[in-house]
């Protein structure tokens, strides 16, 4: 039988061990953060909602500046009215002439469907169990030129848009029109995937340990590199994604 080559198991596990400052010993069975009770969440979540209210500004600052580095075309505009003429402008110049949106507080705020279908644009709110099955609603989003949605968190750190699908928004209206337009209102904007992740914990003890199957995390339009390397936009999703900031 031929010697192994290579560098035995536990010379590896042990190289690994001072990588990452642990000493060697028995496995840790149970992350400190995930032992932590909703009180001690709920107190470090108000501690961020009060960080990041205090830096909104420098927030959507970086938020807008760091989106633009990964591929969003960015938008900032001061009032509802701006940000549907915007829309409008997109939808003109795409030549759309069907469009999907989610159901979500932000259209309250931004009522495109008025302006939109005055424009000869049909508009199809995706909402499931309401006099549309999930098939006719798909061939609605894959005819769609556009697909418009809020988000639940933004990411100033990363230049992300997070959706957590939902009853009224799932994924598909954000991943298979061409353009995905992303209305982002300032309480929407959060600091780090620190924060995110720290909201989720809570969530996920609030809701008795379901905080839903997964996250949608747009950074930028789609893109691969699958094929010689080449990036290529638009493969496995939106060609173009525009985030719409409000405020």
């Amino acid at each position: 039988m031929a010697e192994a080559t290579g560098t035995p198991k536990s010379e590896f596990l042990a190289s690994v061990r001072r990588a990452l400052g642990r000493q060697a010993g028995p496995p840790q069975t149970e992350y400190p953060r995930l032992a932590q009770g909703i009180e001690q969440l709920e107190d470090q979540a108000r501690e961020v909602r009060e960080r990041v209210q205090a830096n909104r500004g420098a927030l959507l600052d970086k938020l807008a500046e760091v989106a633009q580095l990964r591929g969003w075309q960015v938008r900032r505009t001061p009032d509802p009215e701006e940000a549907m003429d915007y829309v409008q402008s997109l939808a003109d110049g795409q030549g759309a002439n069907r469009v999907v949106r989610s159901r979500q507080e932000v259209f309250e705020a931004v009522p495109l469907d008025a302006t939109l279908t005055g424009m000869g644009i049909t508009v199809t709110e995706v909402a499931h169990g309401e006099g549309a099955s999930r098939e006719s609603l798909r061939e609605q989003i894959a005819m769609s030129g556009m697909g418009i949605t809020g988000v639940d968190y933004a990411i100033a750190e990363t230049g992300s848009a997070v959706i957590v699908p939902r009853r009224g928004l799932g994924r598909l209206v954000s991943l298979v029109p061409p353009v995905h337009v992303a209305l982002v209102r300032p309480d929407d904007v959060i600091e780090s995937l620190d924060d995110l992740f720290l909201m989720r914990r809570l969530e996920y003890m609030r809701n008795g340990g379901d905080m839903g199957p997964y996250l949608n995390f747009i950074t930028g339009p789609s893109r691969t590199a699958d094929i010689e390397q080449t990036i290529v936009v638009g493969v496995h999703g939106p060609k173009e994604v525009h985030m719409v900031l409000l405020g």
